[in-house]
């Protein structure tokens, strides 16, 4: 039986009238295709549509991030207005605290550190006396030219010891004070912390001295420039009550510059490492340069020397008491305490509360 060329043409206005059945069933499969095709062609134009909204909102929501720009030496943490030292007090407990930790339960890591801490500047102060020497040698006009350099190479030793977590008697007087007024610590157990750091210190002086003792190192011009050091050293203690203060204002200041930068290392506005390094060899470089006073440094120096039978052991003895006492009011007190109570933010609060109870009265 024939199709209905009418009908098929009312129904299908845009295909060609079929002349018989498996042409209208081909044109029906036609048509069934392009509905397919349409309906697809909906659905994917909707998922774009919800994918570029969802890329908008996101846009809306990282714009704020966006807008502010990153700082070239990091992201710094916001600073209290009043307190901005807050953040190098937390950190310097939070330092305290591993200290506390490794001279309870793990006394054995920590002395390696220190004896780290002992290499470090029993090797860079060698260099500082290596380098001054062979620059005095060439001439007086050259001599100030290789004390500069020899302040500036002994400063690396400060950056190695802060770069290799090494323990320094002298960092540490500032770290335990600020830890005693805080109550974190007794005064007790700070100086069990500073005993056990001293001791590292001077086993890895030990150790140096020992190796140069069986070189060439200590020889000629450094030999004569170390002996002269030696008897400036000890020189102080023959000269009175003058001599004996002019050594320990010399160690005030001494510890004053390792301490300051130890401070802009640890308060939070500083987290570009080069920027540290030049702190610190900066601050190193003044004390070496003005002839300040370092208790590790002084220790090591008359432990080379001594192995090669140089000083006198009760007067160096003598001396290096009078250093650390002056190191630690330098670092410990000028620095550590000084800081603790500039930012004590509950002081401030307390004291404002007696005012305002004051006042209602």
């Amino acid at each position: 039986m024939s199709s209905n060329p009418e009908q098929t043409t009312a129904s299908t206005p845009n295909v060609a009238a079929p002349t018989s059945a498996p042409e209208a069933a081909t044109a029906a499969a036609a048509a069934a295709a392009t509905a397919a095709a349409a309906a697809a062609s909906a659905a994917a134009t909707a998922a774009d549509a919800a994918n570029s909204a969802a890329n908008t909102a996101a846009t809306a929501t990282a714009a704020p991030a966006a807008a502010a720009p990153a700082s070239p030496l990091g992201a710094a943490p916001k600073l209290h207005p009043l307190f901005p030292g807050n953040i190098f007090v937390s950190t310097v407990l939070d330092v305290l605290n591993s200290k506390e930790t490794m001279t309870g339960r793990l006394v054995s890591k920590y002395m390696q550190r220190a004896l780290m801490a002992g290499l470090f500047v029993g090797i860079f102060f060698t260099a500082f006396f290596a380098i001054s020497a062979t620059f005095a040698a060439a001439g007086p006009a050259m001599a100030l030219a290789g004390k500069v350099l020899g302040a500036c190479t002994f400063g690396w030793a400060l950056v190695l010891i802060y770069y290799t977590n090494s323990e320094l008697l002298t960092s540490n007087m500032m770290i335990v004070s600020i830890g005693v007024y805080h109550k974190r610590i007794s005064w007790l157990h700070s100086l069990r912390i500073l005993g056990l750091c001293l001791v590292g210190n001077l086993l890895g002086g030990l150790v140096v001295a020992a190796l140069m003792r069986f070189s060439t190192i200590i020889s000629g011009d450094i030999y004569t420039v170390m002996v002269a050091a030696v008897a400036t050293k000890t020189g102080y203690l023959t000269q009175g009550a003058f001599g004996i203060a002019d050594l320990f204002v010399r160690a005030i200041f001494c510890n004053f510059c390792i301490n300051i930068a130890m401070l802009m290392c640890y308060n939070g506005k500083i987290v570009n490492d080069f920027t540290k390094c030049i702190i610190m060899m900066v601050a190193v470089f003044v004390f070496a340069y003005l002839g300040f006073e370092h208790s590790v440094a002084d220790s090591v120096l008359f432990l080379i020397m001594g192995l090669h039978g140089v000083g006198d052991p009760l007067m160096e003895v003598l001396a290096i008491i009078v250093v650390i006492l002056g190191n630690f009011v330098g670092g410990g007190l000028l620095i550590g305490i000084n800081f603790a109570v500039m930012n004590d933010q509950h002081t401030h609060h307390a004291e404002r509360n007696l005012r305002h109870n004051i006042g209602r009265r």
